[in-house]
Parts: C-alpha cells; structure tokens; sequence
C-alpha cells in the first residue's frame, strides 16, 4: 500500500464534499474515495457504524446516512474491489443498521428519503447474495414496496422506493408474494390520474418486469379487479398515446409511448400465460380499443418504415416494439376467439388488417398518398403495380422479411377460423387483394432469387391451398405466369396424391381402422380434392394450369382393386368428381383421359362396387356415413361419364363390355331402377318407385338423364333390348310418373343444372341434422322438379330405343315393343292410357317407316318372314297413337269391309299378328352368323301378338265395360214360381237309357218345346219314359234342377265353382228346349265372372279364361265368319261377345290356356278365321 495514502477517510471531509460537491476538496474527497483500500475503507464504515450508535447530537441520521450513500456512490461503486467491500462486516452492520431503522413509524421525511436513495443505490450496484439475504432479513423490499404505495410519501422518497424495487429481479417472488401488481396497478392509476408520468413509466416497467407468465395464474386467477383496472389503464393510455400523436404533443410523446408499450407487454405476458385473461381481451369494448390502437400504429409504421415520409414524424422504438406486441396479442387470442358469438367480426378485421400490411409493403410508390389504412384494399391498387411494375428492392425485402414471415403466421391462423360455409364466400374484392399479394410475393422473391430458400414459401403455400376455395382467389391466381405454377397448383395437387398413395399402402386391418377426419394426410388430401374440383370448375385457365402441373397423374394412383372402407367413400367421391370436372372442361382434356390413362376402368370399378355397396347398406340399414359416401361416390362416377356424352369415341369405349369390362349401361340401370336388385320385385308398383325415389331421387335422375343420352349410340340401345327388366321398366316409370309431372318444370332437351351441380351440400352439416335426413335427399323445393327430370329422361330413352334415328330394323327384330309395352298388361291392370304418349310418337315419326318396312318385307322369303311379322307388332303399337278411328282402322288394316277374304285381311298388320297368333311357326336361325339380330333370342311370337293385341284391346276397356252391364242387365228374365202337384211328374229318357225326373206343369211354363212335347198334341206326352234324343243325361239332369230350383225360390241358383263346362252345356240346352230363364241365368253368371276378372287371382283369371274360351267354341255360329258375335238372330251372339271380348282383353294369358293350345293345334280352319275375324270386329273402332 503507497505510503502516502490515509489509513482512514473522514467523515467530515465526506459531508462537506457531499455539501458543496464543486469545491477542489470535494474533488479530491472522490478521487480518495474512488482509490480508497479494502481496509481503509473498512476503518471508515467501522468508524461510520460507531457514530450511528452513539450520541446523534452532533451527527444526526441524516447527515450520516447521506455520507454513507455518497462513499457508496462515489467510493464503492467505482471502486476495483467493489465486490469485497460490499462483504465486509462493517458494511453488513451498517445496512443492518439502516434496514432496522427503515420501518420506524413517524419518521422524518428527509432522513427517510435519504434511506431509500441509498438502499436504491445499493440495490442497483450489487446483486451479491449478502446484500440481497439481509434486505430478505429485515424485510426490505416489503418496506420498500410500502412506502412506494403510500399516499404519504413524498414522490422523491416514492421515486427512490420504485428505483430501489426495479433494480434487482431476485425480488420478484417475493413482490408477488406481497401481492406487489395489485398493489403497483392502483398506485399507476393514482400517478396517470395525476399526471406523474415519469413515475408512472416507472412503475409501468416495474410491473412488466414482475409479470412473468408463469406466475400469473396467482395474480390474475383471484385478483381480477386488479386485472381489469390494469387492462382499463392500457386502453386509456392507448387513447391518450394517440391524441398526443394526432395533436403533436411533443413533450409527453416520449413518456406515453413508453407506458403504453410497458403496459401492452404486461398484458401480452399475462394473456400468454392465462385463458381468462385472453377471454377478457376478447371482448368487444377492449378489442375494439386495443385494435384500434394496432391499426393506428401499423399506419404509423407503414408510412415512416416503409414509405419513409421525411415530413412525419420519427417513430419511436417503443412504439414498433408496441405494435409487435399487439400483433403478438391477436395472435395469442386466437385460440379463444371461437368461443364468441361476434369472433366473425374480429376475423374479418384482423384479416384486413394483416391484408394492409402487405399492401403496403407491395405497393411501395402507390399508397403513400392514401392516408387511411383501410382504404388500402382497393384491387385497383394491385392492377397499378402490376403495370408499373414492383418498387421493392432486394434490401428492403431482407430488412421486413422477419416481420412478414410473422404476419404471415398470425394470418394462417386468423383465416383458418372463417366458418365452413363462409369460405368460399369472401369478399371477391378481399380474397382478390390478398391472392394477388401472395402471387407478387411468389414473384418478388422469384425475380430475386431468394424463392427457394425463404421462409416465406411454406407460408405462402400454405395459404395458396386456402385460397384455392375462393372463386375470386382462383381467377387472380390462373392470371400467374406459368414459372410459378409449381408454387401456385401443385401443393395443393401434391397433397392429393400423398391421400391417394397413403390409402393404396394400407392394410385391410389398417383400412377397417381408418377414418378420413382423424388421419392428417387424409383430411388434407380430401380438402385438397375439394380445392381442385372447385378451381376446374371456376376457371377455364386455372384448369389448363392444373393439367400443365400433372392432375391427370391422379388416376395412376387408384389401384384397380378398389381400397375399400366406408370412411374412404366420400374421398373417393372427391377424387370422381374432380374427374368429371376436368372432362367437362374441354375436348383435350377428354382425349388425354381416354387415350391416355385408365380412367374408364377405373371409374367402372368404383361405380360398380358403390352400388353393390350401397345395396348392402341399404339392405342392413347401414349408418347415415356409408350410405351418404356411396350417395356421393355414385354421383360423381355418373358425372364423369356424363362429362364424355357429346364424345363419340368416349362413349363407344364406356359403352363397350370388351376384354372382361363390363359395360356402362350395365352399371346405370340398376341406379336409373333400383328395385330390379330385389329379387322379389321386377316390375315395380307405384309404392316401389316412390319408396326408392325417396332416398335416391337425384341420383336416379342423373343416371336417366345419363341413359338417355347414351342410348343415341347403337350399342347402347342393344344392351337396353338385351337387359331382361330394362324394357319394362322404362314403360313402367313412363306411364307411372310422366302424367304426375309438369313439362313446363324442365326442358327435356337442356342439360338440367340441378344435376349437373356438384357442390358438396352435406359436407358442413352436423351430426344432429344428418340424423334427421335421408341420405341425398334433395329439398322440397327441388323433389318435383328432379321428378320431373327424371320422368322426361326416362321418356326421352324409350323414344331413342324405340325410335332410332338410324336403323328401325333393330328394335322391330329384338322384339323390343313387346318387351317394352309389357308392363302395361302387368297386375294389377294399370288405369288409363297414360302408355298413349309413347304410341303417339311412335305414329306420328315412324308409322310410315314401319308401313314401309312391313311392305317391303312381305315376300315369300323365309328369312324375311320375322322382319315382316315383327314389323306388324310394331304397327299395333303405333297404330295406338294415331288421332281418329280411320287412322286406327287403316293403320291395322280393319277397313269395315265385311267382302274381304282372309287373304286379303292377312295383307294388312292386323293379318300378321293374327297369324302370329294362332299358326304355329318357329324362326329358323342363321347358323353361319349368329351375330345378325335377326337370330337374337326374342319371346315366342305368339306372345307378342297377343301382347299387343291385348293392348289395342284396352282402348275399348271402358266401353267394354258398359257394355257388359248392359248385358247383364238385359239377360235378366222374371220367374214367377207355381205351385206344382207333386203327382204330375214325368220321365225323360236319354240316349244312354239314362232317366231324368221333371213336373210336367213346370217345365211345360218355362219352355215352348216342353210345352208342345207334353200337350196332348204328341203321343209323346202319354208315354211313362220320353226319349229324349241327342240330349245328353247330365245336360238334361242340370236343366231340370235349376228349373226346380227357380221354382223353389233359390237365388244363387249357380254357384260361383260351378263348372264351366257345366255352364256352356246349360247354354245350349236351354237355348234347344227355349227356356230362356235358365239361358239368362247363365249369361248373368258369365257376365258376373267377366266383370270380376281384375279382381281374380292369377290363377282363377286362368279357369275363367279356360272356360270362356271354351265357351266360344262351343257355342260359336259355324257359318258366321264372326263366329256370330255381331248376329241378331244367332241365340248365343251376347255371350259370345262378351267371352271374345275378355279374352281379348287377356289374351297373353289366355294363349298359355290349355283350351287356347288346343284350339290352336286342332287346325280347324274355321274356328280359327272365325276367332280371328271376331277379334277384328271387336277392335275396329266406329268412323
């Protein structure tokens, strides 16, 4: 130690030196102090500790206090062996000394202030642990913190108090302990009030350094009025922070920035660490204040960070520091945005927000002039810099990249929360604004080269695949060039294919297990399907850029057997459907697809395992999911064969059931008809059709809009004819439904919108709603109209197959009218004559073919015999059509003219299908070419004469009908009853010896030859055994007993079993003896059994049939060509009438008749002219 120096420093000198600090000894006091020794600083303190015990007469507290804190200031701070002296033992007495005294109550004010400023002194140069433990000892920082909050304290002890608190961060468990922010946060608000704004900064910092986030659930968890009065303090503050920037008020600028940033990160680090918390900021009175405060100073920032006015004022780095903060707190609140009713509005605004800030970095040189921020969302904005040209330069990209990177994340975030259904209908001119910004920023960083390796890209990728559900994103981006298409399209395309290749590699376990919601990859590539659909479908060159970036690679990873599992339905709807859009875009498009990928097969195989599924389903009453992913899957195959309709060689190839394919057709009937599944249901009733057009009415109008386009093609109609329930059920459903719909609903000709629309409307509903709906169920609103598509296509395929514009043969030789027309004579008997609209069309556009046709076959070539009898089948159907009774009688040859010959009848249709009818004949096939249709296997020509036969029949059903009842009416005889004498009885004998009883007086009343037989007149009536001759016995035995049974006054006198033969052999006797009661009982009970014939079971209908027929050959006149239904003066003409009649009627079941086959294989020339020409008279209608 240097000799020179003093062993000790006075005390004295200290206080003059701190009194008069200027002087050259107070100069020389400090270098002393400052060079002062461990040991003669340590005498000092020792010397200073005995003073403070002592006498305070001559040294007050004060005075020596002071001294202390001006070594401590001027000597140990500066001082090399600082760390040292702070351990001393004299030094610990003499903190222990003050920190004792510093609680004393009623203190003088001066000597208290000293106290603090040094133990502010102290804190602030040492943070050794001795010095620290004694303040823990001796409860400093509650001391401390108390006199910070009391109203007594002058505001200079106040000052020392907050100083001595902020300087050392040890204390901050024990700050909180004391509960120190509810405490400072009243003590703000007492400083703001009164405008104390230094100290207010001050303890605005203080408490930002004691709030740490893992300690705010004790603070803000029970102190919530405290936390309410810090978050007011913040919007007030923000308030008056803005009106000293507005108002240029300069000189407390500095300071309310400083407090509003110091309070914004308080509340920041509370909002980070407390859900409570981050609720409050969410309400509308705070979030409006605070936000307004982000969008006031993101212009601020935006004008002098970007623009760089030189006119404004500079921007403070509290307030850049503030408005990160805030960005930092709209992106903390996020999470628990949701849980408020009005969280839309707040998206919205913070979106727009987000949207400036990139207007503004990208329209450098455009938006200084615009003032008001929000005014910046103006596309007009985005065409100027697009035809100036950017203004940013390398530099500034890499000075905001950091920023931008930030913004980009809380707006990830921010726009994820739109709600489903509001997606894809943001404001055109927002999502305009910000796709255009994401394209120039995709640019920027392209023409710069930093595109690769900038953080932006993922982000900007990200929000690219958002965007791509936006009509208005997708059009601004399809204007982009091409060397960012990559960037743009093929994420989005890329997450698709990663859906596609995850399914193919799962295992049939894995597949069982898997569900599209709960799988990342999945749910990304189904959203990824969604934006693709909607992009090919908006825009016609977003959808080129989609090709260009490989779409159409999609296909190659569908594996060709079908990953099956019911969560997977509704992606692969997603993919089908892409698929359809695509196709529908352009003839391109549609030549890759066919020539180029499999898409065909494919596509057959997930519609062919759908419908097979959704049989299932709907078989087991399978769970709402599956049967609503087979609804959807079905529908978007038929959509992407829909899309290839106008293309020939497309649908040659859909069509075509070559190398093990099978054919389209095959797999749209059982969708256009549902039931044909079933196999209790072939044809189905009305109740059917409306049950399944319930559940599957749009997809049932689609697929028949589908057919009736695909049956234009040759091949197709084929396959129609071929099917075996094809025909009859687009008969069925014609007549069924086509009177209960509207034309004036739809246009047949016009593509029907309303199922082309491949918008997903059961995507966002809930699970409640699901419950309650029928899996594609249209609204009520749509259900007539989608009917009514439905009935039109289904009219518009019968008439193509019925009608082809090209070949008439091939209908006529696949007996396709008598397929079709079968379900009209189906049971139970349809009413009315709703199958006239397709016989109408037939008529008006092809009975001179058909005429032509048939003339043109009638030669005595054999091969051409089934062409010529066919074609008359046809001319029955059409001749249903025709529009006056001429027409009908000339069209089938019935001309009325009694004169013609059977030659000249089988000239004309009407002969031809007689033929048919009742000559058997049997085609024989080509055995060299059994392609030609001619050798197509067809139903028995007999049936298809009868068939139609029976049809015309049925334009006469009503009056038939009449007539009957008439008939019955007319039949009806009254019998009086007579007392007969039971003596006066006679015998009858017949040829066979066999004898028959009668009362002579009866039988003579009710039968003129009875009558004349017994009257004394012939030796007959003597006689006790008549002979009775070419009678037999059991005819004769009938006779009688219903006679006597009349008498008896019976009133069923013939039983509803009584035999046919019975009846017919009553007819005849009762027409030989004359006994016209019994004649007309029986006709009566013909009539009664004609009347009941629709009500009969199949099998009864048949006896009837049996018998009637029966009945007209045995009592037909020989000599009539009629057979006498149309004589006046032929006994049983009525009856005979009325048996043709009904026989007609059923005429397909009445030539499967036991009699029928008979009569036909009896080749009685004349029975059969004489049926033949009786049918005719029946069917020619009156001129």
């Amino acid at each position: 130690m240097d000799s020179t120096q003093p062993t000790h420093l006075s005390l004295t000198v200290i206080y003059h030196s701190l009194k008069d600090p200027n002087s050259p000894n107070a100069s020389q006091c400090r270098v002393n102090l400052a060079s002062a020794s461990v040991k003669v600083m340590d005498h000092t303190l020792r010397k200073w500790h005995h003073y403070a015990k002592g006498d305070h007469k001559k040294w007050s507290i004060t005075r020596l206090i002071r001294c202390l804190d001006y070594m401590l200031t001027n000597g140990i701070k500066p001082s090399q062996h600082r760390e040292a002296i702070l351990t001393l033992d004299s030094f610990q007495s003499c903190l222990k000394w003050i920190l004792h005294r510093l609680p004393e109550q009623d203190k003088d004010p001066v000597q208290l202030h000293s106290q603090v400023k040094f133990l502010s002194n102290l804190l602030e140069a040492t943070d050794r642990e001795p010095v620290v433990k004694l303040f823990r000892d001796f409860e400093g920082i509650e001391h401390l913190l108390s006199l910070a909050c009391s109203d007594n304290s002058t505001s200079a002890i106040r000052f020392y108090c907050i100083r001595g608190l902020t300087a050392i961060q040890q204390f901050t468990e024990t700050l909180l302990a004391l509960h120190a922010p509810e405490r400072l946060t009243s003590l703000l608000n007492r400083l703001i009030s009164s405008e104390e704004t230094e100290q207010a900064v001050m303890i605005s910092r203080l408490l930002d350094q004691i709030t740490i986030p893992k300690n705010n659930d004790y603070y803000y968890a029970d102190k919530d009025d405290s936390w309410r009065e810090l978050v007011y303090l913040w919007i007030t503050l923000g308030d008056r922070y803005r009106d000293c920037v507005v108002h240029k008020r300069d000189a407390l600028f500095k300071s309310q920035a400083s407090l509003v940033y110091s309070l914004t990160n308080i509340i920041y680090k509370s909002a980070s660490a407390s859900s409570q918390a981050r609720m409050e900021l969410t309400e509308p009175s705070i979030q409006h204040k605070w936000f307004n405060l982000l969008v006031f100073l993101s212009q601020r920032w935006c004008h002098q960070r970007i623009f760089i006015e030189p006119d404004s004022s500079t921007m403070l780095p509290q307030e850049e520091r503030t408005m990160l903060k805030l960005l930092n707190i709209t992106l903390i609140v996020v999470n628990v945005l949701p849980q408020r009713q009005w969280y839309t509005i707040i998206v919205k605004n913070t979106v727009n927000l987000l949207t400036c800030f990139f207007m503004a970095f990208l329209c450098q040189g455009v938006l200084a002039e615009r003032d008001v921020f929000l005014q910046w969302l103006d596309y007009q904005l985005c065409i100027e810099v697009d035809e100036r040209g950017s203004a940013v330069d390398l530099e500034t990209l890499d000075k905001h990249q950091r920023l931008l990177v930030f913004l980009l994340d809380i707006y990830i975030q921010y726009i994820q929360l739109f709600p489903n259904e509001g997606r894809r209908n943001l404001a055109p001119s927002l999502s305009g604004i910000i796709t255009w910004c994401l394209k120039s920023f995709l640019l920027l960083l392209q023409s710069h080269g930093r595109l690769e390796e900038s953080p932006l890209l993922p982000r900007l990728k990200k929000l690219v695949i958002f965007y791509l559900h936006n009509d208005k994103a997708i059009e601004v981006l399809a204007s982009s060039p091409k060397t960012i298409s990559q960037y743009i399209w093929l994420p989005t395309i890329d997450l698709a294919r990663e859906g596609l290749v995850m399914i193919a590699g799962l295992t049939e376990e894995e597949l069982s297990e898997i569900n599209v919601k709960e799988s990342t990859t999945l749910y990304k590539a189904d959203r990824a399907f969604v934006s693709l659909e909607l992009v090919a479908k908006v825009n016609a060159r977003a959808c080129e850029r989609l090709v260009e970036c490989n779409v159409l690679d999609l296909i190659t990873f569908i594996t060709a057997g079908l990953q099956w599992a019911p969560s997977l339905l509704t992606l692969y709807a997603r993919f089908v459907r892409l698929m359809a859009t695509l196709a529908g875009r352009s003839a391109f498009i549609r030549v890759r697809l066919r020539d180029e990928s499999a898409l065909f097969s494919k596509i057959k195989g997930l519609l062919n395992t759908a419908v097979l599924y959704r049989q299932q389903e709907r078989d087991t009453a399978g769970p709402y999911s599956n049967m609503e992913g087979c609804y959807k899957l079905i529908k978007g195959c038929l959509l992407v064969i829909t899309s290839f309709q106008y293309d020939e060689p497309s649908m040659r190839q859909w069509l075509s059931s070559n190398d093990g394919e099978v054919s389209a057709v095959s797999l749209i009937l059982p969708i256009v008809f549902p039931w044909m599944e079933r196999p209790h249901i072939r044809i189905a009733d009305m109740q059917a059709i409306y049950s399944y057009l319930r559940t599957d009415e749009d997809l049932m109008a689609l697929a028949s809009y589908l057919l009736e386009h695909a049956s234009s093609h040759p091949l197709c109609v084929r396959q129609v004819i071929e099917h075996e329930l094809a025909l009859p059920n687009l008969c069925k459903v014609t007549i069924d439904l086509l009177p209960r719909c509207s034309e004036s609903q739809c246009i047949q000709d016009e593509k029907p919108d309303i199922l082309m629309d491949m918008n997903d409307d059961n995507d966002d509903l809930k699970e409640s709603e699901e419950a309650k709906s029928v899996p594609g169920e249209p609204s009520s609103s749509e259900k007539p109209l989608l009917m009514s598509h439905y009935a039109l296509s289904i009219q518009g395929t019968s008439l193509r197959i019925l009608e082809p514009r090209n070949n008439i043969r091939v209908p006529i030789l696949s007996n396709a009218y008598t397929l079709y027309f079968q379900a009209v004579i189906q049971r139970p008997r349809l009413r009315g004559d709703h199958h006239k609209s397709i016989c109408i069309h037939l008529y008006k556009h092809r009975m001179e073919d058909f005429q032509k046709l048939y003339r043109f076959a009638q030669t005595e070539d054999d091969s051409a015999l089934k062409l010529h009898e066919m074609t008359a089948v046809a001319i029955g159907y059409a001749a249903i059509g025709a529009s006056s009774a001429a027409e009908w009688n000339a069209s089938l040859g019935l001309t009325g003219d009694d004169d013609n010959t059977n030659d000249e009848l089988s000239r004309h249709a009407f002969g031809a299908l007689c033929q048919m009818l009742v000559y058997n004949l049997e085609y024989e096939h080509d055995q060299e070419n059994t392609n030609r249709l001619d050798t197509v296997i067809t139903p028995l020509r007999r049936n298809a004469a009868a068939q139609v036969l029976e049809i015309l029949a049925l334009e006469f059903a009503s009056l038939w009908s009449a007539q009957t009842v008439m008939a019955k009416d007319q039949g009806s005889f009254v019998f009086q009853p007579m007392n007969c004498i039971e003596e006066d009885m006679v015998m009858f004998v017949t040829d066979d010896g066999q004898k028959v009883i009668g009362n002579r007086a009866l039988l003579r009343s009710v039968s003129p030859i009875f009558s004349a037989l017994l009257s004394k007149d012939y030796v007959e009536s003597e006689m006790s055994l008549i002979p009775l001759h070419d009678v037999t016995f059991h005819s004769l035995q009938g006779l009688i007993e219903i006679i006597h049974r009349m008498n008896a006054g019976e009133v069923d006198i013939l039983d509803v079993n009584y035999p046919w033969a019975n009846v017919v052999a009553m007819l005849k006797i009762s027409d030989r003896f004359g006994c016209m009661v019994v004649k007309g009982i029986c006709e009566n009970w013909v009539a009664t059994k004609v009347k009941e014939m629709e009500l009969k079971v199949e099998e009864e209908r048949k006896q009837c049939l049996e018998g009637l027929l029966g009945l007209y050959r045995e009592c037909r006149d020989p000599i009539e060509r009629d057979g006498g239904i149309t004589s006046n003066t032929w006994p049983f003409s009525t009856v005979l009438k009325e048996s043709l009649k009904t026989v007609t009627q059923y005429l397909t079941e009445t030539c499967q008749t036991k009699e029928f086959i008979e009569m036909v294989q009896g080749k009685n020339m004349d029975e059969l002219e004489s049926f033949c020409n009786g049918i005719a008279i029946l069917l020619r209608k009156a001129e």
